[in-house]
């Protein structure tokens, strides 16, 4: 049924379609970085699927990606017309990326800024990937992940790190980097180990957080 001003959009999606106009997404793009199909993301901003029904999953994803919080997607009345203003972090999926400007944006509230982190240097790395890693990291290495990163060479006793060794980047965790021989696995099967004795890899980065879909 199309929408008029006596049929409008519920509030809830209403808020979904302003978040991702001032996102500069479409549909597909914001389909993609929630986790569901692009078909589904179209119903929803139709009003033909209530946000209420979806699983937890998706509902999750969509605030994720949106920089929304839970009840900005399932409430009906919240206080106040304007959204706060998201910060948006580019998303790399592989190490080339990380020359690149034209890379999708992952939204995040100002609430979500770790503390005392550089706004301007925080970026997703998306696995799996050409990337490379040690098997010690906290983060799932088989399922699709994000790790928010700070890209400047920050070191934190216990720290997860962005590492770069020649043409290579990865993870490694600051116990790994200590030992005197270390392994950086591929997650891409077409890539080689790389075995590193008497030599460190360049630290690029610090991990901040990471999250995980299905």
């Amino acid at each position: 049924m199309p929408r008029t001003p006596r049929n409008p959009l519920p509030p809830r999606v209403a808020r979904l379609v302003e978040r991702r106009r001032q996102l500069g997404l479409t549909q597909e793009g914001l389909a993609r970085l929630a986790g569901f199909s692009t078909s589904l993301m179209a119903k929803i901003e139709r009003g033909a699927v209530d946000l209420r029904s979806l699983s937890a999953e998706h509902v999750v994803g969509l605030a994720k990606a949106l920089g929304l919080p839970l009840n900005a997607l399932l409430d009906e009345d919240l206080e106040g017309g304007d959204l706060a203003r998201p910060l948006l972090l580019p998303v790399y999926r592989a190490p080339d990326d990380l020359a690149r400007e034209d890379v999708e944006r992952f939204a995040i509230t100002p609430e979500q800024v770790p503390p005392g982190a550089e706004v301007g240097k925080l970026a997703y790395l998306t696995l799996p990937g050409r990337w490379f890693t040690t098997l010690d990291v906290p983060f799932p290495l088989t399922r699709r992940v994000h790790v928010m990163a700070e890209l400047r060479p920050l070191v934190r006793p216990g720290g997860v790190y962005v590492v770069r060794h020649g043409e290579g980047m990865g993870f490694a965790t600051d116990e790994a980097l200590r030992e005197a021989r270390l392994a950086l696995y591929p997650l891409d099967p077409s890539l080689p180990t790389l075995w590193l004795e008497g030599e460190r890899p360049e630290v690029v980065g610090l991990v901040r957080a990471w999250l995980t879909w299905e």
